[in-house]
């Protein structure tokens, strides 16, 4: 009997929430929660420090990166100068220790976050810093996109140095200025070069269509651009947190604790 009741009440109240988004009820509106915790983050940071295939995975990028590379290299229809441009956190290093401390401390980004990068700590990614530096003896430059601002400047190329990648300096190094779309970015080095290889672990690492959408345009959208995935695209995997996360969250303007996870279960698909 007390099984049947708690389903029953688990089960009206995602219907609740259901219908208040069909009805776009402003949840904003909700009260706040006293207590905050991370721990639908466990497993995904547990699999990012923890399993062997992620780390495989790792290698299985770079080491296709190196092979899309040499394809590009071989084109001798290319002219101009060559570059790779890649992101920085979950891409080549591994800030997992951060994302455990918000778990531990249950604490919300972007509390301690500068704290972390300027202990210059992280540590790189496997593969990474073997193919940049093979990139760079090949004669191509190398490009750091990332969205961690100016004031992390010293820290980060402290940091890219200490794991011994190369090119690491204030003109490859391109921070976050104004906007967190990484286009302008992208086109500033276009100008100059011919991109042959984007690497990051979120989609806005690649292309503009990605900034800011819904999670149906994203899907959409990488059905579109299926070809240039493993091809001069190259996706690294990070279950912690990325634009996918805000794009699910933003569809039901979920802001609370307690909203997120009723969405992230109603969202789920089982048999």
């Amino acid at each position: 009997m007390r099984f049947i009741s708690k389903s029953i009440i688990i089960a009206f109240s995602f219907f609740a929430l259901y219908a208040c988004v069909n009805q776009n009820c402003d949840v904003k509106n909700t009260p706040k929660e006293t207590t905050f915790n991370n721990d639908h983050l466990l497993m995904a940071v547990l699999y990012q420090q923890q399993a062997a295939e992620c780390k495989a995975l790792y290698y299985q990028a770079f080491n296709l990166a190196q092979l899309m590379l040499d394809k590009d290299l071989a084109d001798k229809t290319q002219k101009g100068k060559r570059a790779v441009v890649v992101d920085i956190d979950e891409t080549i290093l591994d800030n997992s220790p951060f994302e455990a401390k918000m778990i531990t401390k249950n604490a919300k980004y972007p509390e301690d976050w500068n704290v972390w990068t300027s202990m210059a700590k992280a540590k790189a990614c496997s593969g990474a810093a073997d193919f940049l530096n093979y990139a760079a003896g090949k004669g191509v430059e190398v490009f750091y996109i990332t969205n961690r601002n100016e004031k992390e400047a010293d820290a980060t190329i402290k940091n890219l140095k200490e794991e011994h990648f190369p090119m690491v300096d204030t003109i490859h190094l391109l921070l976050k200025a104004k906007e967190s779309s990484k286009e302008m970015r992208r086109l500033k080095i276009m100008k100059k070069y011919h991109i042959a290889l984007l690497v990051g672990d979120n989609l806005t690492d690649f292309a503009a269509d990605f900034d800011k959408t819904s999670s149906e345009v994203r899907d959409a959208k990488v059905t579109e651009l299926r070809k240039e995935f493993g091809k001069r695209f190259i996706v690294l995997p990070n279950a912690m947190y990325g634009d996918w996360e805000r794009a699910m969250y933003d569809a039901y303007k979920a802001d609370t604790t307690k909203t997120k996870t009723a969405i992230r279960k109603m969202l789920l698909k089982d048999f």
